[in-house]
Parts: structure tokens; C-alpha cells; sequence
């Protein structure tokens, strides 16, 4: 965790370029989500968050709504064998995956809060908000039940970073969600035709209580985790 040298704390998050380009990390205690089409590198992005911050010293919890625990942690150690903590921080409990085996969003409040305080974690991760939308019949029920439910979370002692598909992963033809309105901030993640190649990009589309860089830049995933390149072009 950082102090920007204002009553505004901020929690690293420990990712290469993606903190400068947030003036130093996410206000504590804000939720903030992490979008973009199929493949774009959410659910990496939102891991690493846990393990820098676990490296850090802080907990983190992944709340899985689709996808089984043990294949998210065999994929995280494929993807980056240089992360040479993380199955530690898995048998510790310092990165604990959750999958709950029956919720809707009616009692979903309440399993967040459990995990989060018995757990006594500071960093927690929903995969993803695109599932439990599904649990509404409109789309202005599910607005409101998710502005009480991050209204609740901020009472609660961690920084949260939820994932969404965007329905257009497209930048020139994206259009708003409900859940972009709600959150504290918006990074969007992208792959970018350019020429014969796709290139990975990021944007931070809005941060609440700080400054940010508002840039589309080139990002990777190599084998120890994201590097995003502040300052560079995707064109």
C-alpha cells in the first residue's frame, strides 16, 4: 500500500507501468472494473493483482462464478512459471480461490462479507460481474442491486476488483454497461488488429479520487506477469 501524499491511500497494484499510469495504485477501499472481450487478459491481470499483493504481505480472494478453482490455478501456473510463490500462497491461504456452490445475487452480499472478513483479506477479486447479472430480469434491477452491493463492499476492509465482457470489445464502437456507471473505475482491456498481428491495449477509462494517465497503451503477458508500456503507441 502507498500514501500519493493526500488524505487518499492508495493499494499498489504491484503490475509493471499500470501503477504509474494510476499516479501510484487504487484508492483504497474503491471497486474497480476490469473489461474486455474474450481472451484479453482479465482474469491474468486480476490475478496478479492478488499475488503482488500477497508478495506485498496483504490476502487476496478470487471469487470464481464459472470456472473451477484448481483449473484457474493450473492455468495461472502455466502461464507464468516465474511466479515462483504462487502455489505457496495457494497452500498458505494467502491467495484463497472460492467458488461458491449456490448463490444469486440476493445472498451474495452476505458470502462476500464472510469470505472477506474471516479470511481477513485486503484485496479480493468477483469473476465475474457479466454471471451474476444473469441472476435479473432487467437490466435497471441489476443497476440498482449492484450500487448496493459496491456501497456495502466499501464498508468492508478491502480494495475489489470485479471482471466483465464488454459486448463490443471494439474501442470506436464500444458501448457503456450498466456497470461502468456504478464503479469507482474502469480499466479496459483490448486486442488490436494491426495489420497482421493483434496487439494487447489498455486503456483506464475513469478512476475515481485521483488522477490517471488516459492513454491507449501496448501491454504483454510474459512469463512473470503484465507489463504494461506507459507512454508507448498501439499505432
Amino acid at each position: 500500500m502507498c500514501d500519493n501524499g493526500d488524505s487518499m491511500k492508495k493499494v499498489k497494484t504491484g503490475i509493471k507501468g499500470l501503477d504509474e499510469m494510476l499516479e501510484g495504485g487504487i484508492p483504497e477501499k474503491h471497486h474497480v472494473l476490469v473489461c474486455g472481450g474474450p481472451g484479453t487478459g482479465k482474469t491474468i491481470l486480476c490475478m496478479e493483482y492478488l499475488y503482488r499483493g500477497a508478495e506485498m504481505g496483504e490476502k487476496g480472494l478470487f471469487i470464481t462464478l464459472e470456472e473451477n478453482p484448481d483449473r484457474i490455478i493450473e492455468n495461472m501456473k502455466h502461464a507464468f512459471p516465474k511466479w515462483t510463490k504462487f502455489e505457496k500462497f495457494i497452500n498458505e491461504r494467502k491467495i484463497i480461490i472460492e467458488k461458491p456452490n449456490r448463490y444469486d445475487f440476493k445472498n451474495f452480499s452476505d458470502i462476500f462479507q464472510s469470505y472477506v472478513t474471516v479470511h481477513k483479506v485486503k484485496r479480493a477479486v468477483i469473476d465475474s460481474a457479466t454471471i451474476l447479472k444473469l441472476s435479473f430480469e432487467s437490466p435497471m434491477e441489476f443497476r440498482k442491486r449492484l450500487f448496493d452491493f459496491l456501497s456495502f463492499v466499501t464498508n468492508l476492509d478491502c480494495t475489489v476488483l470485479l471482471t466483465s465482457e464488454l459486448s463490443i470489445p471494439f474501442r470506436d464502437k464500444m458501448r457503456f454497461s450498466l456497470e461502468q456507471f456504478v464503479v469507482d473505475g474502469v480499466i479496459i482491456l483490448y486486442s488490436v488488429q494491426r495489420k497482421e498481428k493483434r496487439i494487447r491495449a489498455l486503456e483506464i477509462l475513469k478512476m475515481r479520487g485521483t488522477n490517471h494517465a488516459k492513454d491507449l497503451v501496448p501491454f504483454k503477458i510474459t512469463s512473470n506477469g503484465i507489463v504494461v508500456y506507459k507512454g508507448e503507441k498501439v499505432y
